[in-house]
Parts: structure tokens; sequence; C-alpha cells
């Protein structure tokens, strides 16, 4: 539609005003819309580095204590640096004492306990694995 020309009447220039008025609100509209959804987008983008970022931790200290497992049980208290992960993953263990039903000690039972540090956002952050093992000495 074109607008008309100066000579024309007050209510066909007002129309032409009006279709712009009405052309600028359904964009702003829409631009909120469109910027709602880049902000959802980049939560979601966030929320999935961070899930992934505790599933790679979570890995990591599974395959630690696997290879804790197969080591004799003076050599089970260490600590490693994961660099990819910059996490400092630590294990200790510790005798325990556990009875059984008909009233006796399990021998050669210790826990193994597996502290992943590390940070997010700059703060400090720590996760704890925790498994009986038997050891005979």
């Amino acid at each position: 539609m074109n607008c008309p020309k100066p000579q024309t009447s007050l209510s066909a220039r007002s129309r032409c005003g009006y279709l712009l008025f009405e052309l600028i609100i359904a964009l702003s509209i829409f631009a909120i819309g469109v910027l709602a959804l880049a902000r959802s987008l980049n939560t979601t983008v966030e929320s999935v580095n961070l899930l992934n970022r505790d599933a790679r931790l979570r890995l990591a200290m599974r395959s630690f204590l696997e290879e804790l497992r197969r080591k004799p049980l003076a050599e089970m208290s260490t600590s490693t640096e994961d660099l990819a992960l910059g996490a400092t993953l630590t294990s200790k263990t510790e005798p325990i004492t556990l009875e059984t039903t008909r009233s006796g000690a399990l021998p050669d039972m210790h826990k193994l306990t597996i502290t992943a540090d590390y940070s997010l956002n700059d703060e400090a952050r720590q996760e704890t694995l925790e498994v009986y093992v038997y050891k005979p000495q």
C-alpha cells in the first residue's frame, strides 16, 4: 500500500501511519520472542556442558577405582591429577570390620574412598566415591 500524497485526506494518511505503527509492534513482539528463544538455548547449552563434565568426572573416578582395585593394599592410597578435567583424584583405604549373620567378622575388608577435588566457576567442589574391597594380606 502506498501512502497518499500530502494533498489527500487526513484519514488516508493516518491509515498509513497506523500500518507503520502495527508493523513496528509486530517486529518488536517477534524480536522479544527470538531473544527469549536464544536465551533458552544458551541455558540449555550450559546445562548440557555441566552434565557432560559431570559424566566425564564420574567416568574418571570409575576408571581410577578399577585401576586401584588391581593394586596391592599398600599402593591403594595414592593421588593423581587429571589435567583434562582439572581435577585431583585422591584415594585412601581404611580397615573396617563387617559382622556376618553368623556373628563372625569378615577379615581383610577395607573401605576405599576416592575423592575428586575440582573447581567449577571458581567454586571449589568435591565428589566422593566409597566402596568396600577385600584385600587379603
